[in-house]
């Protein structure tokens, strides 16, 4: 095998628009459920439905990535997501834009396993850290300008025109796709991502359901009190019991966030506004990330993390309380602090400790169980809040979320690697 030896980075590019385009995705739906009368159950509901279409479509892309030409799959995410959002114009009852919302997050993953695949199928391996490095930050900076377009073009078109114009940035990245994309030189399967750490954290950042064989019932013994109890064996369900708490808490606050800003008095335009402040800490955190973990280790910049997000989102809820003035200037100063700040350096430390479990260890054999606990804790914590929100506010609602924080900060301290 051999891989082309002058690598274009510029291909990359191509997916820009199309990360502008999922951005601000989840946001602007929710904002366009509640304009059409909907509540946070709606909210939830649709969300839900989302998040439930990941792990089929993590599995069916991933399959079909081993298969089939990646250049193909990325265009077909590139088209399939802009036709979705440009549909949304068609669709005026709360059902519908939640299962148009479906598709269009279904289309949307089918780009993330070819475009690292075509990375190491194109790029001498010497050269891999840099060009993820630079995949990460197309995604960042496109989902960041997605957000910027949107909470300003909001002020002056309807809702549903900025998600047919973002649905159009994806159809940008369609034609600049089958212009530039290459096709790669060599066959590369998945299993290779697991090997590589650069590889690997790129993949997971993107989406954090992975699955390169479906897990069988045994797989899960791992979480039986006989072994929960043992230390050190313990240590690699205690950290899935850890990163479940994570993702039920991040389902809990992200899936209503936007809906709470909103319902409490913020307009469109501030509630992208203050999602897009998040994003940009975010961004910026993640490039110093690295050097944290290498002086501090995973454990404790980890828990520490955990222990921030968990008292930022506490605080967002103690502030429903305030008047709409108090709303505002608390969530533009806490929500960049855990949605961007502890996020990226949870993320980062996290996922480093996962890969020396599923990748330098069992060669991706983890894989499964971890994306399937992953992906039905994001489920469920999204399809609770909606109820907890809708019966006993937002408050009650962040509150919790930042509570089970606390505790798996507590959590992510005592872990013994064995």
């Amino acid at each position: 095998m051999t891989i082309q030896q002058k690598s274009d980075f510029k291909w990359m590019y191509t997916a820009l628009p199309f990360n502008a385009s999922t951005g601000p995705l989840s946001t602007l739906i929710t904002l366009e459920i509640l304009h059409l009368n909907g509540n946070a159950i709606d909210v939830g509901l649709a969300i839900s439905l989302g998040n439930a279409i990941l792990i089929p479509a993590s599995i069916i892309w991933g399959i079909l990535a081993d298969r089939y030409s990646r250049k193909f799959l990325i265009i077909t995410s590139f088209a399939g997501t802009g036709l979705a959002l440009i549909l949304i114009t068609f669709l005026n009852t709360i059902p519908l834009v939640s299962v148009d919302y479906a598709i269009a997050v279904f289309f949307s993953t089918a780009s993330t396993t070819p475009m690292n695949l075509l990375i190491m199928a194109t790029t001498e391996k010497k050269k891999w850290a840099s060009a993820f490095s630079r995949l990460s930050m197309v995604s960042s900076v496109g989902m960041l300008t997605g957000l910027i377009i949107s909470s300003f073009t909001i002020n002056f078109v309807p809702l549903t025109l900025v998600i047919q114009i973002m649905g159009v940035l994806s159809l940008v990245s369609l034609g600049l796709g089958i212009k530039l994309i290459p096709r790669s030189p060599i066959h590369v399967e998945r299993v290779a991502m697991v090997h590589q750490r650069e590889s690997f954290s790129t993949r997971i950042r993107m989406l954090p359901l992975f699955f390169l064989h479906l897990p069988k019932a045994g797989h899960f013994k791992m979480f039986s009190l006989k072994r929960l109890r043992k230390s050190p064996v313990n240590y690699v369900p205690m950290l899935y019991l850890g990163i479940i708490a994570f993702y039920f808490s991040s389902g809990l606050f992200n899936t209503v966030y936007p809906a709470g800003l909103y319902t409490l008095g913020a307009n469109s335009s501030v509630v992208l506004g203050i999602i897009s402040l998040g994003m940009v800490a975010q961004t910026v955190t993640f490039y110093i990330a690295g050097k944290t973990i290498e002086e501090r280790g995973e454990k404790l910049v980890a828990s520490m993390s955990l222990l921030i997000r968990g008292l930022s989102y506490t605080v967002m809820g103690l502030s429903t309380l305030g008047t709409l003035g108090v709303i505002v200037v608390v969530n533009s100063l806490f929500y960049p602090l855990a949605a961007g700040f502890a996020y990226s350096l949870y993320y980062s430390s996290s996922t480093t400790m996962i890969f020396k479990i599923v990748g330098e260890r069992s060669q991706g054999k983890g894989l499964g169980v971890y994306s399937t606990v992953v992906g039905i804790a994001l489920l469920v914590g999204s399809l609770v809040s909606g109820y907890i929100t809708h019966f006993l506010g937002y408050g009650v609602d962040f509150g919790i979320a930042g509570s089970i924080l606390i505790i798996d900060a507590v959590l992510f301290s005592k872990l013994q690697e064995g």
